[in-house]
């Protein structure tokens, strides 16, 4: 399987505008994102829920921005927040891969033959160790990346010349393949409630040739489709079956169905429960094998082994402690450059991609597929942008930010605060 996980390098801030002490640690959201904040939007009265458009302290790509839910409580999944929130949050999506398609826009950001991705992470649960989703606010990342970003992929490696124990498990997770065809029999009979929207059969072959991207695929009609409540209706749904598999898979493996308290982990049905519960969900030969192996490889966490980790540095505990289910990436991708041409907006295959993490700290955003590479690490903080390439950025944002607010006024008729700039490092966006 071609894998590229040290070639996509990306810099961090310049000096001056990484994140001060007061923003890493303050308590609520708005206090974290203080000279960040591009605009805010209220989607209900008194601030109920808030969304924030913030240029990200750690970025994965140069032109790349994040929409976080803002109230001072934290929502973590896409169950927690209105549904007017999380309609604004799709179509914002969806005017991103409008903005980078317009012709104009290509021409002024030297965009042409680069790639979008929109990526979500949910991880409510996993309150100790390294999280797929350290804010633990209802986000979506909005990532894209130019064709000199993404030249340096032409360079990828075979999965097999990838030999540290440590790094493959965090870039290919237990469940990267039996997660994927594990949600496909899980999700057969849910409907999708959006007019030519398939669920994809798992095909390991295709993965593994570079043909596909990595998870369980829905493939959907167009991108026009996130402009739709069915559409937000069904993310909202994916979430609570997800939700209820991690129950039932939690239950056959621990005989818990509920998450563990931070730094526990549920001990281990004895080995011959763990099968018979196992064989009783139901799954295919095929999903049933895979769990059985995960099975017989997973070992109970001591008290002093986990007091240890607690200690240790995050690759240590990343390596040993599970996450807390449900945890999940999920991301919206077409796997097609963006042209004059051909602009991004018209393909007409777009892949809703979910991964199932049990081990991996590293989210949608980290961990992708580009390039027809289904396995790409995102490097951040790889140096530093200069101050005129962070101002290059910021342009973009501006821009996209404004473009944004007349689509999400006309269409949801949403209060959006009028969008900031970027003044300099020290005052940030105001």
């Amino acid at each position: 399987m071609p894998v590229a996980w040290d070639l996509l390098h990306v810099p961090g801030p310049p000096p001056g505008f990484e994140l001060s002490a007061h923003e890493q640690h303050a308590a609520e959201p708005l206090a974290r994102f203080h000279r960040r904040t591009i605009q805010l939007l209220d989607c209900a009265a008194g601030g109920a829920d808030r969304l924030a458009l913030v240029d990200k302290a750690a970025p994965h790509a140069q032109f790349d921005l994040m929409l976080s839910e803002a109230s001072p409580l934290d929502k973590p999944t896409p169950d927690d927040v209105l549904p007017l929130t999380a309609q604004a949050l799709w179509r914002t999506g969806l005017e991103l891969v409008r903005f980078v398609s317009e012709p104009a826009q290509q021409r002024a950001f030297g965009l042409q033959g680069g790639q979008l991705h929109l990526a979500l992470n949910c991880d409510p649960n996993t309150l100790d160790r390294e999280s797929v989703q350290a804010a633990k606010q209802f986000h979506l990342h909005l990532l894209y990346w130019t064709a000199d970003e993404l030249a340096p992929l032409s360079r990828w490696a075979r999965l097999g010349s990838q030999n540290h124990p440590v790094l493959h498990r965090q870039l290919l997770d237990p469940l990267s393949f039996l997660g994927a065809h594990l949600l496909v029999e899980s999700l057969a009979d849910m409907p999708l409630g959006i007019p030519g929207a398939v669920l994809l059969p798992g095909d390991d072959a295709a993965v593994a040739a570079g043909r596909r991207p990595l998870g369980c695929l829905i493939r959907l009609p167009g991108w026009h489709v996130l402009a739709e409540p069915a559409f937000e209706d069904l993310i909202r749904r994916l979430h609570r079956r997800l939700a209820r598999i991690a129950s039932a898979l939690l239950d056959a493996f621990t005989g818990c169905s509920t998450p563990p308290s931070p730094w526990q982990r549920h001990r281990l049905r004895p080995p011959h429960e763990r099968r018979e519960r196992i064989r009783a969900l139901g799954y295919s030969p095929l999903v049933t094998r895979g769990l059985l192996a995960l099975a017989a490889g997973l070992r109970d966490l001591s008290a002093p082994a986990t007091k240890r980790l607690r200690l240790a540095a995050p690759p240590a505990r990343m390596h040993c402690m599970t996450l807390n289910q449900p945890c999940y990436a999920l991301n919206l991708y077409a796997p097609r450059p963006n042209g004059s041409d051909a602009p991004l907006i018209e393909a007409d295959q777009v892949y809703l991609i979910l991964q199932t993490k049990l081990f991996s700290g590293t989210g949608g955003a980290g961990l992708l597929t580009l390039n027809g590479i289904p396995s790409v690490r995102v490097l951040r903080g790889s140096g530093r942008y200069t101050e005129a390439q962070w101002r290059r950025r910021a342009e973009f944002q501006h821009a996209f930010a404004l473009f944004n607010s007349r689509a999400l006024s006309e269409s949801l008729g949403l209060g959006c605060v009028p969008v900031r700039r970027l003044l300099d490092f020290e005052q940030g966006w105001a």
